[in-house]
């Protein structure tokens, strides 16, 4: 039987899986709560997780109290929806591996909580109302403490409540931030998976080269990491010709050092594939052969940014 014809830019909006529309709220919510209720159905606020994904979604559109509309290019809704979705497939896959240790289980109050705050991990990029004079990638040095700010105010009232200090997780997504050796193992488990799905979901993206030279380079620029003489990055084309030294060293560490390698709870998960494995290497692997026939000039798409419809 054909298999249906799907555009680039359509094969773009999908998950690695191919499973996810990564641009479509509702479909994200369905997709990580079928996925979430195999293992926690029935024991978890799931008014809550419904009440979360909604309100990711309004505050990125403008429409959250106290919050301004998004302006970040790279770190948009998107990107929100897709590491949740990517936390919650971390989750099952730890949840199915038969080599886990079943003390260390993890129960459905903190799995929902690590949802809530990959949800959010990036909710500090957003400006507050009297900040409409800013330019959102301006606050990216400090966006995680904010966003720890900001969910501790939003599960006060919730059943997440007693669990608020544990918000401090969203840390672990800062890029040179070290796990504190006095966080409890479980605290570490859920910070790792945390900070894998945040990257993870960014490199396997279809669009990936074309985000970095077109969107990150400007958020970049917006805290003096790029667009001038003596910045790491002066211009976008050394930024990709960067990237491959910065991921086969410094992230390959962060997922396989510092992140306890828990990227391989995604395989468990597929049942033996993986698909986020498989996009990122692509990615990198097409990424050197272009800057090794200097031929960066073929990264031709024009991605978009995503956060949802106008208000």
């Amino acid at each position: 039987m054909r298999q249906p014809f799907h555009s680039f830019e359509r094969l773009s909006q999908l998950d690695p899986t191919g499973e996810t529309d990564l641009q479509d709220p509702i479909a994200v919510e369905q997709s990580l709560r079928a996925i979430f209720d195999r293992h926690y159905g029935g024991r978890y606020d799931d008014a809550l997780l419904r009440a979360a994904c909604a309100d990711a979604a309004r505050a990125y559109r403008g429409e959250y109290p106290g919050l301004l509309r998004c302006d970040t290019l790279y770190h948009d809704l998107r990107h929100a929806l897709e590491t949740a979705l990517t936390v919650t497939r971390l989750l099952d896959g730890y949840a199915r591996d038969e080599s886990a240790d079943a003390a260390a289980a993890i129960d459905a109050d903190h799995a929902l909580l690590v949802i809530l705050l990959a949800l959010f991990h990036d909710i500090g990029l957003l400006r507050r109302d009297a900040e409409a004079h800013l330019w959102g990638p301006a606050l990216t040095p400090i966006h995680e403490e904010r966003g720890v700010e900001f969910m501790r105010a939003y599960l006060a009232d919730t059943s997440l409540a007693a669990l608020i200090d544990e918000t401090k997780l969203i840390m672990a997504t800062k890029p040179v931030y070290v796990l504190p050796a006095d966080w409890s193992p479980a605290e570490r488990l859920l910070a790792s998976l945390l900070a894998t799905a945040d990257l993870v979901g960014q490199i396997s993206d279809r669009c990936y080269l074309e985000k970095c030279r077109d969107f990150l380079f400007l958020e970049f620029s917006a805290f003096g990491l790029a667009g001038k003489a003596d910045s790491p990055y002066p211009d976008s084309k050394t930024l990709l010709e960067k990237t491959p030294q910065f991921f086969d060293g410094f992230l390959q560490k962060r997922l396989d050092v510092d992140f306890q390698g828990v990227r391989r709870y995604l395989r468990v998960h597929m049942g033996g594939a993986d698909p986020w494995q498989d996009a990122m290497q692509g990615n990198l692997d097409y990424l050197k052969t272009l800057i090794r026939n200097n031929e960066l000039d073929r990264l031709r798409r024009r991605p978009k940014t995503y956060i949802g419809d106008l208000p």
